[in-house]
């Protein structure tokens, strides 16, 4: 029971933090300030997270956790996207969840805490849960895929999601449409990466919408036919 509270308390704290560097960023955000908005004590914080740099370490950790079934300090794991259909659900309910999770980052890049080494190695990722993803489609696409590096595949598109969800406002005026039209066509958006990942797989994004695939004539019978055209008529 006291190993549960303190799992809940822990995840208090780094949820008050997350909002709180999103908002604001890491440095102009105090332990204090992070206590008041988890409604906690300034002693607590420190000794279940430590410092700044510990607490954003401890963001991306549980955000990595939430991918891993059976986490005691995830309250939801979420399941590794298997299909299309599972990514774009995972997009589509991602949402503000994300978008804070990944200002947190920009904001610690930006501070110089280097969140990528937070990581632990070997630890699944989103990141390498799109890879899995794309193998696995491939694994089952009638078709030869192209030569697409399924790691880079999964960079630019989770580098994508970072950009959307950081300084969106911003890419939607420098291609001339307006800030707000980011949440009016995220769908839009979103669909955009799933088709690059059906790319890659060598697969159809949305079978439902795709157009029927005519049967194409073996090219000796193809030969036959125009040769038959051509001839005289007697």
């Amino acid at each position: 029971m006291q190993k549960r509270n303190s799992a809940r308390t822990r995840h208090k704290i780094l949820q008050a933090a997350r909002r709180l560097f999103a908002e604001s960023g890491i440095e102009a955000v105090g332990i204090r300030d992070i206590a008041g908005a988890a409604g906690v004590s300034h002693g607590l914080v420190q000794r279940y997270c430590g410092t700044r740099a510990q607490l954003v370490a401890g963001i991306v950790q549980e955000e990595v956790e939430r991918f891993v079934a059976g986490s005691e300090s995830a309250p939801a794991p979420a399941k590794p996207p298997s299909t299309l259909e599972d990514f774009r659900g995972m997009l589509k309910t991602g949402g503000r969840e994300f978008e804070d999770f990944a200002r947190v980052i920009v904001h610690a890049e930006l501070a110089g805490l280097a969140p990528g080494g937070m990581l632990t190695s070997g630890q699944p990722t989103p990141a390498t849960q799109t890879i899995d993803l794309i193998r696995k489609l491939r694994r089952r696409a009638s078709v030869e895929p192209p030569q697409l590096d399924p790691v880079l595949v999964s960079a630019y598109v989770n580098a994508s999601l970072f950009a959307f969800a950081t300084m969106a406002p911003w890419l939607m005026a420098a291609v001339g449409l307006r800030p707000e039209d980011y949440e009016a066509r995220a769908d839009e958006i979103h669909e955009i990466s799933v088709s690059l990942i059906a790319l890659a797989a060598g697969v159809i994004a949305d079978e439902r919408t795709a157009p029927p695939v005519k049967a194409s004539k073996p090219a000796k019978m193809r030969r036959s036919t125009r040769a038959a055209k051509k001839q005289p008529r007697r």
